[in-house]
């Protein structure tokens, strides 16, 4: 006999509820990834997921519920590690051009392999900033601002606002990172190397060898 029903579809294999609820996260995490946030369709993500909305809706109460279980909390525990790896990084005593080129190779190698879930979290912040009170990426902030003031320390320079340098600095690496085919008209994967020296050399200049606020360079 075949294993077809009388209408020629393949049945449907019977799987497990976590089987099911791994399938949704998955499914949900691409169509997220596409559409953003708002476009998102629930009937596409469950038919992705090879199961129907209301298999769906018995996992994840809203269509909320299942954007910060697919997409917001494992980009929460990525940022959380790359924050503990920057950490002791920060720490291992490399000069200027070293410490500044491990920062900017490491975050654009982190932004650029999660680019997609970055653009859907920016897109979801901009439409929908009531869903989530604080981004991911604000984790970054306070580890990197450590860093900014201890390594100006550690070279005997005068303080900077490291909670702005940190942010100017960050964003020239996320849109190199994420945002450079649409945007910038770059491609990193062809610019390589050359893209990375750019953005170190104005790191390097913008923030561990810039002086410091009110003094005029001669």
């Amino acid at each position: 006999m075949s294993g077809h029903t009388a209408t020629g579809k393949q049945p449907r294999t019977r799987r497990s509820s976590q089987t099911v609820r791994a399938d949704l996260l998955h499914a949900a995490r691409e169509v997220f990834g596409e559409r953003g946030f708002a476009g998102a369709r629930t009937r596409e993500i469950a038919e992705r997921a090879n199961a129907t909305e209301q298999m769906m809706y018995r996992h994840f109460r809203t269509k909320e519920e299942l954007f910060e279980q697919a997409v917001f909390e494992p980009f929460s525990q990525v940022v959380s590690e790359f924050v503990s790896e920057f950490a002791e990084r920060s720490v291992r005593g490399l000069n200027d051009e070293r410490l500044a080129r491990a920062y900017v190779t490491a975050l654009f190698g982190f932004l650029r392999e999660n680019r997609r879930d970055v653009l859907t979290l920016l897109t979801l912040r901009a439409h929908h900033p009531e869903l989530f009170s604080v981004a991911p990426l604000n984790r970054l902030f306070p580890v990197l601002e450590e860093a900014v003031d201890a390594g100006r320390r550690d070279h005997g320079q005068a303080p900077v606002n490291s909670r702005l340098t940190v942010r100017v600095t960050f964003g020239m690496v996320l849109s190199a990172a994420v945002l450079d085919d649409s945007l910038l008209g770059l491609d990193a994967d062809e610019e390589g190397d050359h893209l990375l020296d750019e953005l170190v050399a104005y790191v390097l200049a913008g923030v561990i060898r810039r002086a410091p606020q009110g003094v005029a360079r001669k």
